[in-house]
């Protein structure tokens, strides 16, 4: 099974008070937009809501994944990333090698999506990263290891609410396009 090429999110801050509703309301009217694109795996629209706890503030957070570069060279550079940077300026792209995606059939049923992060020990002989975080009802795991940093990102998502005991960032999956 071919893996895609690679991987892109920004992480977009936004104010405690900052009204999450126009993030939803703005991917209702766009969402759409990315479903087929060119070499486009999965583009997964995620909120990280602020409800008065010290997870962290508010959040837009899209994650991509991509078959090959051309898709996402144009994505950046031809225009659709323009939509971002006249909203919430130029963001810092972050992207990632995918070690491990499996994508179940009830996939594009994910509400939820479970974000856990670790730093790949230092060792004589490398070791392939791999999946740790698995929960009951996931469906969908991808990994993702970023060398430069050495940092190995998992992603589950789920179609209900993780446990509030599993470790990591919840987020809210607002739209999958694929």
């Amino acid at each position: 099974k071919e893996l895609p090429m690679i991987a892109m999110q920004y992480q977009i801050a936004l104010p405690d008070h900052y009204d999450m509703n126009l993030i939803r309301q703005r991917v209702r009217h766009n969402g759409t937009k990315t479903d087929g694109f060119e070499d486009l795996l999965f583009k997964a629209y995620l909120i990280r809501e602020n409800q008065g706890g010290s997870e962290g503030g508010n959040e837009y957070s899209p994650l991509y994944l991509w078959k090959d570069s051309p898709g996402m060279i144009h994505f950046i550079w031809d225009g659709y990333y323009d939509n971002i940077v006249s909203s919430f300026g130029r963001q810092r792209i972050k992207l990632g090698i995918p070690v491990f995606v499996e994508l179940e059939k009830e996939f594009l049923t994910s509400r939820f999506m479970l974000e856990t992060e670790q730093v790949l020990p230092a060792s004589r002989k490398m070791v392939r990263p791999h999946f740790s975080a698995v929960g009951n009802g996931c469906t969908g795991k991808v990994l993702l290891c970023d060398p430069e940093q050495w940092v190995q990102k998992e992603y589950s998502f789920f179609g209900k609410k993780p446990d509030s005991s599993v470790e990591g960032t919840v987020y809210e999956v607002l739209h999958l396009s694929v």
